[in-house]
């Protein structure tokens, strides 16, 4: 089985690169990048993480619909992994190194929500779209993706992300201050967000008790209201999918 996300060491930055060509999030994604984040925590060198994508075309689109409405996947199963999807952001939340999303393709669904728990985010102009498009294909958004997304994206402009299901560029991102830069290609994008990346040599333990009471409001959020909101939907979503 390939790889769904490599490491790579660069000096102070880690680099974590996502690796198939839609960059989907299932057991598989998760555990690599658990792994990755474990491998991190002891690598004391390490200032800041970037996450990008070995895709042409595509930073993240989401939850892997194909994996979960497989015959053999049950309601039981689809809450478990949807529980552990909430369970990598809780960790990304919290971390204490700087993640940085390096957007470089298209970004949907669960990989924006994905780009919103990481701390900073760059994305290049000359190709990809950011959505948010569970208003169309009837999957609602978890308790706690409402402050998570708020953390990183204004709530006017995330109500009509969300409402709409519209595609968005770059440069929308960049006028409602989602992502902290804009560059015109692959090779630029890579290059800012590397140098950008060089100079978060942060202490970790003041870095993650600033995160930690950041987000403390999403963290509670995530472990008071999630399970039983996902308990529910899990079987819904499982009903749905197999019928089709």
């Amino acid at each position: 089985m390939s790889q769904a996300i490599t490491l790579e060491h660069k000096d102070s930055v880690a680099v974590l690169t996502m690796q198939t060509a839609e960059n989907r999030h299932n057991p598989q994604f998760l555990e690599e990048f658990h792994g990755h984040l474990d491998a991190i925590e002891k690598h004391q060198k390490t200032g800041a993480i970037i996450l990008t994508s070995a895709s042409e075309k595509n930073w993240s689109l989401g939850i892997d619909l194909e994996w979960m409405s497989a015959p053999d996947n049950d309601a039981a199963g689809n809450e478990k992994f949807m529980n552990e999807v909430t369970g990598l952001f809780k960790r990304i939340i919290n971390y204490p190194v700087p993640i940085i999303a390096a957007m470089n393709g298209h970004t949907f669904g669960n990989g924006s929500v994905l780009a919103c728990a990481c701390d900073f985010r760059f994305m290049k102009s000359d190709k990809g779209f950011f959505c948010f498009p569970e208003v169309d294909v009837f999957v609602p958004f978890f308790p706690s993706m409402f402050p998570l997304i708020n953390k990183a994206i204004p709530q006017t402009f995330f109500n009509r992300l969300a409402m709409t299901g519209e595609r968005v560029g770059a440069q929308q991102l960049l006028d409602n201050n989602v992502v902290e830069a804009v560059f015109e290609d692959e090779e630029a994008l890579q290059t800012g967000v590397m140098e950008f990346a060089s100079k978060l040599k942060k202490n970790r333990w003041i870095y993650g008790q600033n995160k930690s009471q950041m987000n403390k409001g999403i963290t509670e959020v995530m472990e008071q209201e999630d399970p039983a909101f996902v308990a529910k939907m899990s079987v819904v979503l499982t009903q749905m999918m197999q019928k089709k």
